[in-house]
């Protein structure tokens, strides 16, 4: 196997001089969420394309909680892993997880310091990571899903409308 910078991930340094940046990858992330999710449709929220995969309801049950427990670790210094949230699987679930992204991007922009305070904990109250894995935790893995959403939807014949990440730009009018 060929090695790379990127076969291992070091300890995250003290984040506070990044809560700018973060709340902007969060904007990106809750931009690419909105335009993956517009359209959905309950059929597509339920379909199984590949057996055993996650359904667009199971991704987006996961993504709820993934968002949800950064804002709760940014809000209160402390959370903890609730699981998926099995009632948030319906087309229009991304928008509670965009009012929960822009809660949290507001929290990082309001109080910068909150980000050094947060600390996730997983598996029991002794495992405990401070803030700097919401990055390559709960946050990296929610642009995974997001993919995974835009990628299911390609396979099921109703892809998201074309828009502009990079740019910020939303589909164009018709």
């Amino acid at each position: 196997m060929t090695s790379t910078a990127f076969d291992t991930l070091a300890a995250p340094a003290d984040p506070t001089q990044g809560a700018e940046g973060l709340a902007r990858l969060l904007e990106g992330l809750g931009f690419r969420l909105r335009w993956a999710c517009d359209g959905l449709s309950e059929a597509d929220c339920a379909a199984e394309p590949v057996e055993g995969s996650w359904s667009i309801g199971e991704q987006l049950a996961h993504l709820t909680a993934l968002i949800r427990w950064g804002r709760k670790a940014l809000e209160d210094g402390t959370a903890g892993w609730s699981g998926n949230v099995e009632s948030n699987r319906h087309p229009l679930a991304y928008v509670e997880i965009l009012e929960d992204l822009d809660v949290t991007v507001g929290l990082l922009r309001s109080d910068p310091g909150a980000l050094s305070r947060a600390v996730l904990t997983a598996g029991s109250p002794d495992h405990t990571f401070p803030s700097g894995y919401l990055v390559n935790g709960p946050w990296a893995d929610a642009l995974h899903h997001v993919g995974q959403i835009v990628l299911l939807r390609k396979m099921l014949g109703n892809p998201a409308p074309q828009h502009q990440p990079f740019l910020g730009q939303p589909p164009a009018a018709d």
